[in-house]
């Protein structure tokens, strides 16, 4: 009787051990499908990373090759620079006597380069009248003439009832200053006699309205 009581208790220490061996093994089993895995997570946050910054260095490379943006002249003079100055004589339209663009400081100025033989000039030139004419005063404008003799001057102002001045520029060392390719070309100053926008195209309202509210001018 004994012996079998015996047997019976180890056959339970057994059972109770092969069922505690069974439960840790489930412990174990499902702890390690929810641990966190350090290794896996770094290596991702690393990768992660390293393509931050491989998108960061394409940008900086596009961003640097990329033409810029900037508003720049099309003209010889850039927007921002101060207009170099000049002394030239008035051969036509209203005026007389010399014209001296430092004179003009306190006042925005357009100086317009114009020739009779350009026909873009021609036709801009009454807008220039009547945008001139509304101002009252607002700004100064100075026409100053590219390669034609002084004589033509004017005759051609007369035609077209010219009231701003038009310059003579001896030898075009105005126009060579101020990188005058292509004409007409109009360059609108500040009253601080700094570039601030320049067209090399025959004016209309939309770029004048541009130009004029480069200097702080609005007209009605």
């Amino acid at each position: 009787m004994a012996h079998k009581l015996e047997r019976d208790a180890q056959d339970e220490r057994q059972v109770a051990k092969a069922q505690r061996e069974e439960l840790k093994q489930e412990l174990a089993g499902q702890a390690a499908k929810h641990a966190p895995k350090p290794r896996n997570r770094r290596r991702k946050v690393t990768l992660i990373v390293m393509a931050v910054m491989a998108v960061l260095a394409g940008l900086v490379s596009l961003l640097t090759l990329w033409p810029s943006s900037t508003p720049s002249s099309p003209g010889g003079v850039p927007v921002g620079m101060t207009a170099p100055e000049f002394v030239l004589p008035i051969y036509g339209g209203g005026g007389s006597g010399m014209i001296d663009l430092h004179s003009l400081r306190g006042h925005p100025v357009l100086i317009n380069f114009w020739s009779e033989s350009c026909l873009p000039c021609r036709t801009e030139m009454p807008f220039l009248e009547r945008t001139y004419l509304q101002a009252q005063g607002a700004f100064a404008l100075l026409g100053v003439d590219q390669a034609d003799p002084k004589e033509d001057i004017v005759p051609f102002g007369n035609e077209y009832h010219i009231t701003y001045p038009l310059l003579f520029d001896p030898g075009d060392r105005v126009n060579i200053t101020y990188g005058v390719s292509a004409i007409p070309t109009t360059y609108f100053i500040d009253s601080s006699g700094r570039v601030r926008s320049v067209f090399v195209t025959q004016l209309s309202s939309r770029t004048m309205q541009q130009g004029l509210a480069s200097v702080g001018i609005t007209l009605p």
